[in-house]
């Protein structure tokens, strides 16, 4: 067969397309290696790899206001439809990384003229490894939003996406971002297991939430005979989707060889009847236990009956005004904010404290204005020694069954009171008003 130079071979074309080809690849992800966007992004200057998606925008712009930022250029992202999870996203970036509590969190700055209450979502893709929500204080002026990764601390991901509003259609809502950049933020040590009482285990930092709820560790603003605690935790659901919660990882699966039932103080003032749910969890598995409310505006202990459910699962979740099926969605108001505190195994005592408690000895009143009164069995030496939460002596009495401490004068707050007996010493919790 003789060929011409006009029709060569099939095979001997294929060889140098093949190599054009292969060679556009190699150069193409060299160059956007080479060009690759890292943090921190402060739009002064051109940002590789910003595009718009689900028919949104996402353009850099003048700034529109200088209250609060500086800055001559800024992001601006416009939902211009009813797609309600369009946003803007940055794709091809190089760290993004928050396996570190020295940039472990994001902050980004942001400007919408949109209700307080806002939700801002941060999404890492290409892969999918996390995302977080932050929600607007403010509107008509700038602010800078906190999107804590530190748990589950990803890394690996190319793209960070930025979702204004999502579960919210579009219709034009415009927000403005700003200098992106990773700070610091203690990632809390894993806890062993319950239970939580807030005081001296978990923190805000321990909890992961998602879809739009938030959850932290607050002084308790209900005080009362039902709950003397100091401090307990307090979670807030905005609009997003129904299942919007929190949860707690421990180092351990939760076990329910020998304990089935979890107990739970709760206070709200969603009406009663409203679903509380916990979640016991593992990589795409968990079983849910959910029960009613039966007051309002006060607190109550409620039970989760988990017996049958396997102890191999370490995370605890928590979900208000939801139960499988639902489609109710928070709103930021009184009605869709949550306390909650001693999560614990029903039946076990809490706590050194509430040990003492079965064992006789109590104080009383708790919490209390200008006394207390320890009380054990009669003619039995009682020694009562008072401290702070940090270990500073405060105060020691004795007597025979009964001593009295003055609470008056005492900054508020939580004392323990060491009481021994004999040769056994117990511990209590004690509250000044």
């Amino acid at each position: 067969m003789i060929h011409s130079r006009r029709n060569p071979p099939r095979n001997l074309r294929i060889i140098p397309l093949f190599m054009r080809v292969f060679t556009l690849i190699v150069w193409g992800f060299a160059s956007l290696s080479a060009h690759a966007q890292s943090l921190p992004i402060d739009f002064e200057t051109p940002v590789a790899g910003m595009i718009g998606y689900d028919n949104a925008t996402f353009t850099r712009v003048a700034n529109p206001s200088g209250e609060g930022n500086s800055s001559a250029n800024v992001g601006k992202i416009v939902k211009n439809t009813a797609d309600q999870w369009a946003g803007g996203k940055i794709v091809g970036m190089a760290s993004l990384s928050f396996t570190s509590a020295a940039s472990s969190v994001l902050s980004m700055d942001v400007f919408t003229t949109e209700p307080v209450g806002s939700v801002i979502k941060i999404k890492l893709e290409g892969p999918y490894t996390s995302e977080v929500d932050a929600v607007t204080s403010v509107s008509g002026t700038w602010e800078t939003l906190l999107f804590d990764f530190g748990i589950p601390a990803p890394s690996g991901s190319a793209h960070l996406v930025i979702m204004p509003q999502p579960f919210t259609p579009g219709g034009g809502a415009t927000f403005y971002v700003d200098n992106l950049k990773q700070v610091a933020d203690p990632i809390a040590p894993v806890l062993a297991g319950m239970p939580l009482t807030f005081e001296s285990d978990a923190t805000t930092d321990h909890f992961f939430d998602f879809e739009s709820a938030f959850a932290t560790v607050v002084a308790n603003p209900h005080l009362d005979a039902d709950n003397p605690s100091a401090n307990v935790a307090k979670l807030i659901r905005y609009r997003g989707a129904p299942f919007g919660g929190t949860k707690i990882t421990f180092s351990a699966p939760i076990s329910f060889a020998t304990h089935t039932v979890l107990s739970m103080k709760v206070w709200t003032t969603a009406p009663v009847g409203t679903y509380v749910t916990l979640k016991t969890e593992k990589p795409f598995w968990g079983v849910e236990r959910s029960v009613q409310t039966t007051k309002s505006g006060a607190w109550e202990t409620l039970n989760f009956d988990f017996a049958g459910v396997p102890s191999d699962m370490p995370s605890l979740v928590f979900l208000f005004d939801f139960v499988a099926g639902s489609s109710n969605v928070g709103n930021g108001s009184a009605n869709s904010t949550f306390f909650f505190d001693d999560v614990k195994y029903s039946g076990v005592p809490l706590s050194i404290d509430e040990g003492a408690a079965h064992a006789g000895v109590r104080a009383y009143p708790n919490p209390t204005l200008d006394y207390w009164t320890f009380e054990a069995a009669p003619q039995q030496l009682m020694q009562v020694r008072l401290h702070t939460l940090t270990g500073q002596f405060v105060e020691e009495a004795r007597g025979m069954g009964q001593v009295m401490l003055r609470a008056d004068g005492r900054a508020p707050g939580v004392y323990l009171a060491t009481v021994q007996l004999g040769d056994r010493s117990e511990i209590l919790r004690v509250h000044v008003w």
